[in-house]
């Protein structure tokens, strides 16, 4: 499906030509502390609204951490498990991401056929899709489509399981017959339906998706149309007069567990507008649920949760001492926190009888770096020690509702030229949330030559401001606001400016994207010393650029610079996470640009930046990303690129892993007997990397890999008589 949308805009914004994916990937190994403690997932991206489950990602036997952040084009992150008994050790690992599906609005893990294999459940138009989980040895992380959209029996016959998009359903075995129930919020909202799997009693297992309404009014309890407050005790008899804009559902997230121990469900109910989380006891029987209490400031024997709008409840075991925990976050982005709202309540009684106590209220977030909402990162020289530092900024760090604090943060470079190695020195560089800018968005260059870098910020209401270097050569950079909504330069919205010499003239330029999708380009027309723009771009569709021309936003994010003879590249970050990467730009920045490359960040408004940080020769791009979080990508051939090849199909053989790192195995798969086999690696231009003999040894033959340079390879395998070719990436 990405691949199918990205090549509809492609189709728009060129005339030919084809495309293939960019060869970077991540540089997740340089090291980042805050406070002298060293990040785990400092590359990881940050988090706003996220959702919890579990899954065995690796197939180590060992439940992994699955993260969905919610947004009009979900995000999907995910970590491995690396820790013991009552120990929390995860470490982020993007790899896997490439293996689920695109899914929007909500995703919930769960076996719903028993083999013990997490699902996926998530949101489709007014309902649920659901993707098995497909998983083995051989293929790794599998996932296949069993259901678009469930269906539930009712009153009016089969209809779809309706989940409002805004909601979070509760997934869980309601009456006990081991297969998978759900609860959801009907239309109207003052009533939670309860969907019954008939699977254990239509086929004595588990393995279907049957459901029927069992009670419209499951707990016999109702919600306020008007606030969060429950009424206990609702039979609901009013439900079908109730007029529908007097109660439609504006919101609820759903947490069905036994709080209590007493084989029933309770449930924790987060709602849109408020920052509790209201628990209620269910009193009633496993066939009939019967809420009898509410409790307004969940957990009471703890800090009651309190995020600034619609909490979340996830169950799972985060310190795996096999009792479910909880995590709590917020469920609607944009209007919550988003910085320390992540809270770990750790279960400190037992499994059947949870107590809940505040652990953590920036789970997996103090581990990262995690600029609130819409990173913009860039390299740059802060200190003046030769070495590149990074600063971000940031459209900012909730306050309260449509009200944002916008900063820049420093984290100077303690490596060296050719190990590069970040340390938090400034969480509000330079003071500039003193000028109360809506959106701080840094570009750097000599704007006045005088050997320096100056700084210009672009903000969210499309303006430009120049900031004077005024430190003395060779000492850290000191700015001075000089002008203020820079030459009258206002490009709508959004402003992401690059100063850059984009004709070639010696002279500093102004290359800026926007909210519209398309590029701005200012020419100097002053000089070296005195730069002078127009306030209206000399050209506003640079390129013939627009990274989202069927419409509304698209939020461009330039980076020009040079290839490795020394002609014009073009990198553009987009709202939708993909990067494009355009050349044909020398003698032609008049004219339209050619697109090269492309690839998918796993992120949302991509800003891009870029600079050779450990003297290797090549440019690493640095991007951030719409939840706040930041990554360093370097040459290489991306992990999820791994693809059979196959040129003989007359040996029945798997290679993997693909991509490989250290080594590789070939396993070959049909009951025959084996001679000796020779196998040969071909670089992409065909010539013969290795050549060696090997033995089979049950059925597997291990290739060592590590004087392989990375790159993409083809694996030709002989014996018997017979040939097969694969195609290998190593890393």
């Amino acid at each position: 499906m990405k691949q199918y949308y990205i090549l509809l805009i492609l189709l728009f914004i060129i005339p030919t030509g084809s495309f293939a994916q960019l060869h970077l990937i991540r540089y997740d190994s340089i090291t980042v502390s805050i406070n002298e403690i060293q990040l785990t997932n400092a590359w990881a991206g940050g988090l706003n609204s996220p959702q919890f489950s579990e899954i065995d990602l690796n197939g180590d036997g060992i439940k992994d951490l699955f993260v969905f952040e919610r947004d009009w084009n979900g995000m999907v992150k995910t970590f491995i498990n690396n820790g013991n008994s009552g120990h929390i050790d995860y470490t982020y690992q993007p790899y896997y991401q490439q293996k689920f599906p695109e899914m929007h609005n909500w995703c919930l893990l769960a076996d719903y056929n028993c083999d013990g294999k997490e699902d996926i459940f998530t949101s489709v138009p007014a309902g649920i899709a659901v993707y098995r989980n497909d998983s083995d040895q051989l293929s790794g992380l599998k996932f296949t489509l069993v259901s678009p959209l469930l269906l539930s029996i009712g009153s009016d016959g089969l209809t779809p399981l309706y989940v409002s998009p805004p909601d979070i359903p509760a997934l869980t075995d309601v009456d006990g017959d081991g297969d998978l129930d759900i609860l959801s919020f009907g239309v109207l909202g003052k009533s939670v339906k309860y969907h019954k799997n008939l699977s254990m009693e239509n086929y004595s297992n588990c393995e279907h998706l049957e459901f029927e309404i069992d009670s419209e009014c499951w707990g016999y309890f109702s919600e306020s149309s008007q606030d969060n407050g429950i009424t206990l005790f609702d039979t609901c008899t009013d439900i079908q007069t109730m007029e529908i804009v007097d109660t439609k559902h504006a919101g609820s997230a759903l947490l069905s567990i036994d709080i209590n121990g007493n084989g029933l469900k309770d449930l924790l109910l987060g709602d849109i507008s408020y920052n509790n989380l209201v628990m209620l006891t269910n009193g009633g029987s496993v066939t009939e649920a019967s809420m009898i209490s509410v409790e307004n400031n969940f957990p009471i024997n703890s800090t009651a949760i309190d995020l600034t709008v619609f909490p979340a409840a996830f169950s799972l075991d985060v310190n795996n001492d096999n009792k479910r925990d909880l995590l709590i976050s917020p469920n609607n982005p944009n209007t919550s926190e988003n910085i320390n709202n992540i809270w770990l309540y750790e279960n400190i009684g037992t499994e059947s009888t949870p107590i809940f106590e505040i652990k953590n209220i920036s789970f997996l977030q103090n581990q990262m770096i995690d600029m609130g909402e819409g990173a913009r990162p860039v390299f740059f020289d802060a200190n003046a020690d030769g070495l590149v530092d990074i600063l971000v900024g940031n459209y900012g760090y909730f306050i309260e509702s449509g009200n944002f604090d916008s900063k820049l943060r420093l984290f100077l470079n303690n490596g060296t030229h050719t190990k590069p190695s970040f340390v938090l020195d400034e969480t509000d560089y330079s003071n500039l949330s003193e000028l109360n800018f809506n959106g701080v968005y840094p570009t750097f260059g000599d704007m006045d030559s005088d050997g320096d870098q100056d700084m210009i910020i672009g903000d969210e209401e499309g303006n430009l401001h120049l900031f004077i270097n005024t430190a003395s050569t060779g000492l850290p950079a000191e700015f001075s606001l000089s002008k203020p909504v820079y030459m009258n330069i206002d490009v709508g919205e959004t402003a992401m400016p690059q100063i850059i010499d984009v004709n070639r003239d010696g002279k500093p330029d102004l290359l800026v994207g926007e909210i519209s999708g398309t590029l701005n380009y200012f020419e100097n027309k002053g000089t070296n010393e005195n730069a002078l723009f127009n306030s209206s771009p000399t050209n506003d569709f640079f390129g013939s650029i627009d990274v989202m021309p069927e419409c509304c936003s698209g939020y461009s994010a330039p980076f020009l610079t040079e290839d490795s003879v020394g002609n014009h590249l073009l990198y553009v970050g987009s709202e939708t996470g993909w990067l494009y990467q355009f050349n044909d730009i020398e003698g032609n920045i008049d004219g339209s640009f050619a697109i090269v490359d492309s690839l998918f960040l796993e992120g949302l408004n991509v800003t891009i930046s870029g600079a050779d940080i450990n003297n290797n020769g090549q440019i690493e791009l640095i991007y951030g990303e719409y939840a706040g979080g930041i990554a360093i990508l370097q040459k290489g051939i991306p992990e999820w690129i791994g693809i059979d090849e196959e040129k003989d199909n007359s040996l029945d053989i798997k290679i993997f892993p693909n991509p490989a790192h250290s080594n590789v195995k070939i396993q070959f798969l049909a009951n025959e007997q084996y001679g000796g086999v020779e196998i040969q690696l071909f670089n992409f231009q065909g010539k013969i990397v290795s050549t060696s003999t090997h033995n089979i040894t049950g059925n597997f033959i291990e290739i060592d890999l590590e004087d392989i340079l990375p790159g993409l390879y083809f694996v030709k395998i002989q014996t018997n008589g017979k040939v097969k070719t694969m195609k290998l990436i190593v890393n």
